[in-house]
């Protein structure tokens, strides 16, 4: 790799009176110094490193109402060509924010110039510019979590060949611990030229040892460019000394004349808004590529700025003990006051040790593991610490005024939250039980989760309860749900409020988007996949939409060429039928009419098994089984299924000539509707078994149908063991192991029970008992006893390694 020549950056540029402020996004120390610095300087503007597309939001997030942390979410709609373009003309949009934090320096900068009546500008290319995008400048997926940062990618601070080796020799663990030791506990100096000086150098290092390729790539050199021009005008525009606050990875870059011109903003391919933000978004431990990790720790760090960090292990180790008290006792006792003690005076230990002037997070963390764990330390799965981690990044979501301007869906859907005892105050994650059989605000919560779920948005995320589509679980009382109110949740109801004010309108353009969709993706003319979305509304408690939505499913179900697509979803819809009380269906209209025009669909499908191919034979005797267990459940459940229609398209199948397997199916559906005699079935098994095929598998294939469609003639119709035993047991050995793979296909079907019983026919049909035909294999005392050995040396070496 060529490393690029290190140039060390000033901080003033005294030609043009121009003060170039190297920071870390997020850092408390460079923005208690920046305060010091602005107080001293008293510049004229200040320039931030930020899409110059946001000027308009500054007053906003300025605005006294505001709280962080906060965020300017931004919108980019895909162009005419990209990926982002649906057949349908859905637009999918790139994802992008920019957080604040309550010690972020551009949020100080941005509030220092208002509180001094002074211009405040962004700089950088605007939110929509490619460069702006992925290193690719690709489209992001909506409501991806976290989300791209237009900070920046901050990682070379964390895994750069420059941090790892001062990491190394400063025996810090990453480049996190090495920023904390180096800048964090400098906090309460009042020298910000040497701060900021040495931050400069410490960047400029990283720089020169990252890839020029991967500042081509990601989009640094325009950037760069773009930040110098709009510099350069501003400094034109402006009298007196101006304050330039970017990343510091950026800083050297600013000392170079401007040689474009910069690129404006357009109002068209994008949005932006001001939206609540979440301290765990912020976290850079997440996947967020400009924060640090923890926000919670340096929040407080930032709470304690004016005692210089000296009491914060002690806020923390206490805060964290009462936190333990107040839990439910999953992570364990709660420290006695000897244990916080000692916890405090081993954080102040290990700072003295390190050479730093407080305990930085690294240090009141193994303060806490030492002290609060009792016994040996686990390498992983450490609940108090999983707490602890989750305690120090916070829980908190920001505030932003009504002037933010929120789109209607975005303030319908909170308070229809709010309405239904869902939180969207904060970010914290929770769980909730909701008895959707005995409570109708209940089943109401319930769907408004599916909704959600549905819709796109990260809310909800459903972990047990009844399964009314694979009619399982149905005597469970409870659904339970994991639920956490995120910034990506508002943010994929801004991405939606261009078609909807509420959630049912937004519930309704997104099926109709995906139902539009299915051909696009391989699927149309399915009608499984049509009903999988209808049954995914029918849960959602879709109103308005739902005549809409039926007109395209029923397009769906009249094309498609697949009984077996069209007899799955048949029984999707007759279980949700069926459990229409708990799912909150009050009229079940739409539902009966779709079930009858896939019915009718059935039904003309059904006799055109005949012309299926040997290749389609399993999959059609497949579709007859589960075409049997619909209809056994649409008479239990009084479904509008005119069965009397079926029995005339099973006799217009019976009459053509069927592949055997074909053949046994359709005779064993005959019989047990009442249009086939035992003798008519004893008859034709007993001449196909005997039969002259030339391919083993074609004399059972007629055994292997009727097996598959009703196995319970195996008991009633004593004739279909007899024809096996003729037919197995005068076999020769040659021909009984031609026969042996075919038979036990035929015979997969047959649960356990099943298995052992017709053993049991069979052995009596020889003159045998059962357990003569069992194989019991034994293995010797010693081989068990080394076994278990080896079995509990295998636990031992898992738990050393941290995987039991």
């Amino acid at each position: 790799m060529d490393i690029a020549p290190l140039e060390i950056p000033a901080l003033h540029d005294q030609d043009r009176d121009l003060w170039v402020v190297p920071i870390r996004h997020h850092s408390p120390a460079c923005a208690a110094h920046l305060e010091r610095m602005i107080a001293e300087i008293e510049p004229a503007a200040i320039l931030v490193e930020g899409p110059c597309d946001f000027d308009p939001l500054i007053e906003m997030v300025c605005d006294p109402r505001t709280r962080a942390p906060i965020a300017v979410v931004a919108l980019k709609d895909a162009e005419k060509g990209e990926a982002g373009h649906d057949a349908h003309g859905a637009t999918r949009r790139a994802v992008s924010y920019f957080p604040f934090c309550a010690h972020s320096p551009e949020l100080i900068a941005l509030q220092a110039a208002q509180g001094r009546g002074i211009p405040a500008r962004f700089i950088d290319l605007p939110s929509t510019a490619r460069e702006m995008l992925d290193e690719t400048g690709d489209l992001a997926e909506p409501g991806d979590t976290p989300g791209r940062s237009l900070l920046g990618d901050e990682h070379p601070f964390d895994v750069g060949d420059y941090v790892t080796a001062l990491a190394r020799e400063l025996g810090c663990r990453d480049g996190n611990e090495v920023w904390d030791q180096l800048f964090e506990t400098r906090l309460g100096s009042e020298d910000w030229q040497g701060f900021f000086a040495d931050v400069g150098r410490y960047c400029a290092c990283i720089r020169g040892a990252t890839d020029p390729a991967r500042m081509a790539r990601d989009g640094t050199w325009p950037r760069e460019a773009q930040m110098r021009a709009l510099v350069a005008q501003y400094r034109n525009e402006f009298t007196g000394p101006i304050i330039v606050i970017v990343g510091g990875f950026h800083a050297g870059a600013m000392f170079a004349a401007a040689t474009d011109q910069p690129i404006a903003p357009t109002a068209r391919g994008g949005k932006s808004y001001l939206i609540r933000y979440g301290m765990r978004q912020l976290d850079a431990l997440s996947g967020y590529g400009a924060g640090l990790p923890l926000p919670g720790y340096y929040d407080r760090l930032w709470q304690m700025r004016g005692q210089g960090g000296d009491g914060l292990s002690r806020d923390i180790i206490t805060g964290f003990a009462a936190h333990l008290r107040n839990a439910t006792g999953e992570h364990g006792e709660a420290p006695s006051f000897p244990v916080m003690v000692n916890a405090i005076e081993q954080a102040e230990r290990l700072a003295m040790l390190r050479g730093r002037p407080f305990p930085t997070r690294d240090d009141v963390i193994d303060a806490i593991r030492s002290s609060f764990i009792k016994g040996e330390i686990p390498v992983a799965d450490v609940p108090l610490l999983a707490e602890l981690r989750s305690w120090l990044t916070g829980h908190a979501i920001g505030e932003v005024p009504p002037s933010a301007g929120s789109p209607p869906l975005v303030e319908a859907v909170r308070e229809q939250a709010r309405k239904l005892g869902f939180s969207v105050e904060d970010g914290d994650r929770r769980s909730r039980e909701l008895d959707i059989y005995r409570k109708p605000r209940h089943r109401a919560a319930s769907r408004f989760c599916h909704a959600m779920t549905l819709i796109g948005t990260s809310f909800a995320n459903r972990t047990a309860g009844p399964d009314f589509r694979n009619d399982a679980a149905l005597d469970r009382l409870h659904e339970i749900w994991t639920l956490c109110w995120s910034p990506q949740v508002e943010a994929r109801l801004i991405e939606l409020s261009e078609v909807a004010d509420t959630l049912d309108e937004a519930l309704a353009a997104v099926l109709a988007w995906k139902l539009a969709a299915l051909e696009e993706e391989g699927q149309g003319r399915n009608a499984r996949a049509a009903i999988d979305l209808f049954a995914a509304a029918t849960r959602a408690g879709l109103k308005g939409g739902a005549g809409a939505m039926l007109t395209l499913v029923e397009t769906q179900i009249v094309e498609d060429p697949e009984l077996a697509s069209l007899v799955a979803a048949l029984t999707d819809l007759v279980l949700l039928r069926r459990g229409r009380d708990a799912l909150g269906i009050t009229d079940i209209s739409v539902i009966d009419r779709i079930i009858g025009a896939a019915w009718r669909r059935v039904l003309i499908l059904l006799p055109e098994l005949a012309d299926y191919g040997e290749d389609q034979l399993r999959g059609a005797i497949a579709s007859l089984a589960d075409l049997r267990g619909l209809i056994e459940l649409a008479r239990s459940s009084q479904a509008p299924m005119d069965i009397a229609l079926f029995d005339d398209a099973l006799a217009l199948l019976n009459q053509r000539m069927l592949m055997p397997g074909l053949a046994g199916a359709v005779l064993a559906f005959s019989l047990i509707d009442g249009q086939a005699s035992m003798d008519l079935l004893e008859d034709r098994l007993r001449g196909e078994m005997r039969g002259g095929y030339v391919d083993p598998s074609d004399r059972l294939a007629f055994l292997g149908g009727i097996i598959a469609i009703a196995r319970e003639l195996l008991w009633v119709t004593p004739a279909i063991i007899d024809a096996i035993n003729d037919v197995v047991g005068h076999a020769e050995q040659a021909d009984f192991l031609a026969l042996l793979p075919h038979l036990r296909l035929a015979l997969m079907p047959l649960d356990p029970r099943e298995i052992d019983r017709l053993a049991e026919e069979v052995a009596i049909r020889i003159g045998a008992q059962p357990g003569d035909l069992a194989a019991l294999v034994a293995i010797s005392e010693a081989e068990m006893t080394a076994n278990l050995a080896l079995d509990r040396d295998l636990a031992t070496l898992l738990e050393q390694d941290g995987m039991a």
